[in-house]
């Protein structure tokens, strides 16, 4: 009797073993991003439309000498991350003034139009 005990243990603990090692091996599961819009991104970007904020942020740029685009990209995560890519035509290459001079543009326009403050990225445009 002793020994049909033994042998059924060890047949319970193979069991359990094997078990851990098969749910060990299965990937988890992650939750993926539906890529919508937060209700953040959704509320800041009503605001933008409504404060025609990248019209004013283009006629700016253009005042100072620029030659943007005339679209801007957006991405908004939180109020801590927002970042503005704004595209130039003209220039050979993109210095830290130029960037410096469109992030202080940009920021002033943000601050009169009470919107949280953006991470600029400027690119250049190549010629074709």
């Amino acid at each position: 009797m002793k020994r049909i005990l033994q042998i059924f243990f060890l047949f319970m603990c193979l069991i359990v073993v094997i078990s851990l090692l098969i749910v060990q091996r299965q990937p988890l599961t992650t939750a993926t991003s539906t890529n919508s819009p937060t209700p953040y991104a959704e509320e800041l970007g009503q605001k933008l439309q409504t404060t025609d904020f990248t019209k004013k942020v283009l006629q700016a740029i253009r005042e100072v000498g620029y030659a943007p685009d005339s679209t801007v990209g957006y991405l908004i995560d939180s109020p801590e991350h927002q970042v503005i890519t704004i595209q130039l035509h003209n220039g050979e290459e993109i210095d830290v003034s130029t960037e410096s001079e469109i992030q202080s543009i940009i920021d002033e326009l943000a601050r009169k139009n009470n919107i949280p403050l953006f991470m600029v990225n400027v690119q250049l445009i190549e010629a074709k």
